[in-house]
């Protein structure tokens, strides 16, 4: 098990220990650090696979204020920190500890580290749909660029049209023009063109599908440590070399890092719902959700505004629970919840991030998140507004 703790960093004053579970959610309102959670995660697992890989050596990454300037520089969070700033990181295979501007390490003793692909996907991917060429734009944030990069392999990857988990909707990709369609039954739109909601599901969702996949065919048994001592030696050779470029040896390594056996997916998703209408909502979930199931030691780690997503999120935890209790009845949930979908209750953590910076975990009925919730909460004032409007107009007439 994974576990975080960050402290005076952006708007999140102390966060506890945060579990990182097969499939963790932040929920709160926009600025309250959802994503800054988030991004550090995603840090953090970077970092741990790029010292296992000797991409990155220890003492470049525990150089003063290395982490906060460089690879926390990767998500745009370096103006965050703090002088009081705190983080500690604990897996099978490292502790990381930020504190006083300097980062320490310790590497503990673990053979079977599984190598994952780790994609952050960023709120702002429609612009990736929206700008035909999104590769060509300066100045596109880092994690927004590696996004871009992904987004293009998934579409040069297909094969004919894809259905997006929207009914009767589908993607098309024309690689001699180098437009992304969208089609329906009766007509067809460039991609830039069509509905925002379409512009934010397509990214993530055929990014997620192409990863998850690739990882899939890839899967088997983690590399042993001479398998990945062997890999890390060549690599080292080349940064140390003086005699190459640096484009060169970017594409070495690259060359070196294909033959890495990849055996897991770190998905991490800025709001997944965005512009979606609720069943679409739904349905986007459900196919993060079979992503995270394509292989053991997939994580999917999402940030949201929506209460519909925690509902949803429910179901596929109370589908799983029925279907356990009554194999027979699988089959008959998959018209609700696809059975590829399901997620046990004890692989999901919830965490809610309140107004003071606070972090909390939401507790649980049976095995799944309650829903005393600050989401589900505005929905209940909402009706308690309404009721408030009723009995002005009631005293209005009595009155009047």
């Amino acid at each position: 098990m994974r576990t975080i703790e960050i402290r005076n960093i952006g708007p999140i004053r102390n966060t506890g220990k945060i579990a990182i579970s097969p499939v963790t959610i932040f929920c709160g309102q926009q600025g309250s650090g959802k994503s800054t959670c988030a991004k550090l995660i995603s840090t953090c697992l970077w970092l741990e696979k790029s010292l296992m890989k000797h991409e990155i050596t220890e003492k470049y990454v525990t150089g003063y204020n290395h982490f906060r300037n460089n690879l926390c520089g990767y998500h745009g969070i370096t103006d965050f920190f703090k002088d009081d700033s705190y983080i500690r990181y604990e897996s099978e295979d490292f502790v990381f500890v930020y504190e006083n501007k300097h980062l320490t390490l310790i590497q503990k003793k673990h053979d079977s580290y599984k190598m994952p692909k780790i994609m952050y996907v960023p709120a702002e991917r429609n612009m990736m749909v929206a700008i035909e060429h999104a590769e060509k734009v300066r100045r596109l944030p880092s994690n927004l660029q590696t996004m871009q990069n992904e987004y293009l392999k998934a579409l040069k990857s297909l094969k004919g049209k894809v259905a997006l988990p929207v009914k009767d909707v589908y993607l098309q990709y024309d690689r001699l023009n180098k437009v992304t369609w969208i089609m329906g039954e009766d007509y067809r739109v460039r991609a830039e063109n069509s509905a925002s909601g379409y512009q934010s599901m397509a990214p993530l969702v055929l990014v997620s599908d192409y990863l998850a996949d690739m990882v899939r065919k890839q899967e088997g048994e983690p590399q042993s440590a001479e398998e990945r001592d062997q890999l890390s030696m060549e690599i080292a050779k080349i940064l140390e070399s003086d005699n190459l470029q640096e484009a060169v040896k970017s594409a070495m390594i690259e060359n070196i890092n294909k033959r890495y056996t990849l055996n897991c997916f770190f998905n991490i998703v800025e709001e997944p719902e965005q512009n979606l209408y609720p069943l679409s909502q739904k349905s986007v979930l459900q196919a993060l959700l079979i992503d995270k199931n394509k292989a053991e030691g997939n994580l999917l780690i999402m940030t949201t505004h929506s209460p519909y997503l925690l509902n949803y999120l429910s179901l596929a935890i109370k589908a799983n629970n029925i279907a356990t209790a009554y194999p027979d009845a699988a089959e008959k949930l998959s018209h609700i919840v696809p059975q590829a979908a399901f997620v046990a209750g004890d692989d999901v953590n919830v965490y809610e991030i309140r107004d003071n910076g606070q972090v909390r975990e939401l507790s649980k009925y049976g095995d799944m998140p309650s829903d005393e919730n600050l989401l589900n909460i505005a929905l209940e004032d909402c009706n308690d507004m309404y009721n408030e409007l009723l009995d002005i107009e009631e005293e209005c007439r009595h009155t009047n």
